[in-house]
């Protein structure tokens, strides 16, 4: 499998049709082709090669897509990079990847300096319409010169070869690189076409971030059938509205909290959104009265999708005939499940023995299937650990029903989803730690109407020691990005809970927040 055969498809069969549209730029599949074939080109000019690692750190754009495609074509590896993160973390990243090349854009270009804290990258590729800074070279030059160059660098290759790494939190303290080889990505595209119906006629809308696999679940499938992608720079209620009326936009992802921030939004009634036919969601739990409230404004078009980076990302589906309005209370009750295994992957709820549970029983979710990653990024003890006789351990507690709909209630990894976005407690309880005046510090989500789940902190000072919670987050704020923040701390004035072991109870802390709810994930 590789991932370029799906442009090469799309070239065959949908060649002179729309392949793109990003504001005022408009490429046919032709068009897009050979744009990223001279691209490859252009990379390959300046020394990229097979297996080697290109970071890119931009807005939703055309070019992103076109990165994705000419890595592909190439054999090099993408490193799609949070655009929330702070700087060194970004560093961290680069310098763990070892990656050749740096792709910003204009509102990234300011942390491209320091040239000497990341000094693998041998180039920085600047995009934008305005002067190209010192020390950079112009997206357009690269792809310039690629046009002129005569010799393909195009690559066969196989299958467990990789494609990209993608950073995830980690709960080590560190970031971890989860290497996704081409037939992961590919098997998921399949997988994703399968689940969603997507076809020729479809328009994708990026409104999600396109680092994240939460977006990159659906790029290369709509490549794979020959559809049209459209894209908004970063999620915007009303140029998403905009774009979606314009360009009669048929499906998009979104996360609960976007979703949200549209059936709210003022105007949203004045656009026509007809053309949709389906809305999947994703990335974090979806609150059962936004989804029922969605449901009733704009019908069933509503799909949920779960899986994590690991697994490239899809394990099951929640699929649009599921969504019922005002069915019975089995029905209802589905609107809380993840749904079932999708196609060509096999998922299952396992007990601390290894068996799967019975409706009603708690166990772990637990996935294999071609899907799943080739492992973590230089981390062999980790990967070990997540992937045990070929089965992914997601760390996601759940139950199922008797038709087999699987329900999380929770996550055994110490981990809180604020807006769709992964943030680990320890790295939060890191940067705490680093303020002199913190004796002890425990991070846990705590529930959030409008992030879903928001960073909160448990904080024990030194004796004699003062700081407030201002203090702390703003000395947070300078170590870690900005959705990893604190949103509120409060303070004890004894020892944190802890068990014989020794290990904080997180699990008391959370329990005050959580009285009345349904499940312990927001």
């Amino acid at each position: 499998m590789n991932i370029a055969q799906g442009l090469v498809h799309a070239r065959r069969v949908a060649g002179t049709r729309e392949a793109v549209v990003c504001g005022s730029t408009r490429y046919t599949w032709e068009e897009f082709d050979q744009r990223t074939d001279a691209l490859a080109r252009g990379l390959a000019g300046l020394g990229i090669q097979r297996g080697d690692r290109v970071a890119v750190l931009m807005l939703n754009c055309h070019r992103y897509l076109e990165l994705y495609y000419a890595c592909a074509r190439m054999g090099a590896v993408i490193v799609p990079l949070n655009i929330r993160l702070a700087r060194p973390e970004i560093v961290f990243i680069l310098n763990d990847s070892e990656s050749k090349v740096l792709v910003v854009d204009k509102a990234f270009a300011p942390h491209a300096t320091g040239r000497d804290t990341f000094p693998t990258v041998e180039n920085i590729i600047y995009i934008g319409d305005d002067k190209t800074p010192d020390g950079m070279m112009n997206y357009e030059d690269v792809v310039s010169k690629g046009s002129h160059m005569q010799e393909s660098v195009d690559q066969a290759m196989e299958d467990d070869d990789l494609s990209g790494l993608y950073y995830t939190g980690g709960t080590t303290g560190r970031a971890k690189g989860v290497m996704l080889s081409h037939k992961n990505v590919v098997s998921n595209a399949v997988n994703v076409v399968i689940a969603a119906a997507y076809n020729e006629k479809d328009t994708y809308l990026h409104a999600a971030p396109m680092f994240h696999l939460a977006d990159t679940a659906s790029t290369f499938a709509i490549t794979m059938v020959g559809g049209r992608h459209a894209f908004v720079p970063m999620f915007n209620p009303e140029a998403v509205l905009q774009v979606i009326q314009q360009e009669k936009v048929t499906v998009t992802t979104l996360v609960p909290t976007m979703i949200n921030m549209l059936l709210n939004h003022p105007h949203v009634d004045n656009y026509d959104l007809s053309s949709l036919r389906r809305l999947t969601y994703g990335a974090a739990p979806m609150p059962v009265e936004l989804l029922k409230k969605g449901l009733a404004k704009w019908g069933q078009i509503f799909g949920q999708g779960y899986g994590l980076t690991e697994a490239a990302p899809l394990l099951t589906g929640l699929d649009t005939w599921d969504h019922i309005p005002d069915g019975t209370p089995e029905q209802m009750q589905r609107l809380s499940s993840v749904g079932r295994e999708i196609p060509c992957v096999e998922v299952r709820v396992v007990n601390v023995d290894g068996e799967d549970v019975q409706p009603g029983e708690i166990g772990e979710i637990i996935a294999r299937g071609p899907n799943i990653m080739l492992g973590y990024w230089h981390m062999p003890e980790a990967t070990a650990a997540a992937i045990v006789d070929g089965w992914l351990h997601t760390g996601d507690l759940a139950t199922v029903d008797e038709a087999n709909y699987i329900y999380i209630v929770d996550r055994a990894k110490d981990m809180i989803i604020s807006g769709g976005e992964n943030v680990y407690s320890i790295e939060v309880e890191n940067a705490l730690y680093t303020h002199p005046a913190v004796l002890e510090a425990a991070v846990i989500g705590i529930p959030d109407e409008h992030w879903g789940e928001a960073v909160h902190a448990v904080v024990v000072l030194k004796p004699g020691m003062q700081a407030s919670a201002e203090e702390l987050i703003n000395h947070t704020r300078t170590q870690i990005a900005g959705y990893k923040v604190p949103r509120s701390i409060e303070f004890f004035t004894e020892a944190l809970p802890k068990s014989g072991a020794g290990k904080i109870l997180k699990r008391t802390l959370r329990e005050k927040y959580w009285v009345g709810q349904s499940r312990n994930v927001h």
